[in-house]
């Protein structure tokens, strides 16, 4: 065993500071595989996991030396992960939904900048998860379904004996209500 794969990763991340790239391999070859399968489960897509954990760590070289851990690399890397998958469905949902970009802004900014930790990414997914429970039951359950189970519209019609439309409707309401609401979060961020 050399000295980097017996080093911690709070070791790994002072050497990456440091441009170490070594330290940056390390800690893909560790992480990789866990991050791959945790990305498989929710996006049912080798293509799109790899995708999406490729460009994580492409990310986390790119800030590296701005990274601070206020808990440990491997809560830090899997919250970052997880917003990164969120990052993704709503450039897939936008680009099926032919959104233009622009009208989430303020998402693109809570997921992806730069100044953003574990804990403020924790106390983020608080305040959206309060945001879905306040929809109304029905376009809460088929939001639900469509993003923490990944069904499609058709397989959430399916299962809820109701029209492919009106499974599409709800999931709208339900992203211009939390699109909505996440705009007037914006005020809290600037």
């Amino acid at each position: 065993m050399n000295k980097i794969s017996a080093s911690s990763d709070e070791e790994l991340i002072a050497m990456l500071k440091d441009g170490v790239f070594i330290a940056f391999g390390e800690l893909y070859e560790r992480y990789w595989n866990p991050m791959l399968a945790k990305a498989f489960d929710r996006l049912k897509s080798q293509e799109d996991a790899e995708e999406v954990v490729q460009e994580l760590f492409i990310k986390i070289w790119r800030r590296r030396e701005r990274i601070e851990l206020q808990f440990s690399f491997k809560t830090y890397i899997f919250a970052a992960l997880r917003y990164e998958i969120l990052d993704f469905l709503a450039k897939q949902l936008h680009r099926k939904n032919h959104l233009s970009i622009d009208e989430t802004d303020h998402l693109q900014f809570l997921v992806q900048h730069e100044g953003y930790h574990s804990l403020e990414m924790k106390e983020l997914q608080h305040q959206m998860n309060e945001m879905i429970d306040n929809l109304p039951e029905k376009c809460q359950l088929i939001f639900k379904m469509s993003r923490n189970d990944g069904l499609s519209s058709r397989e959430i019609a399916n299962e809820l004996n109701l029209s492919h439309r009106t499974v599409e409707t709800q999931i709208s309401k339900a992203i211009r209500t939390l699109r909505g609401a996440l705009k007037n979060m914006n005020s809290l961020f600037f």
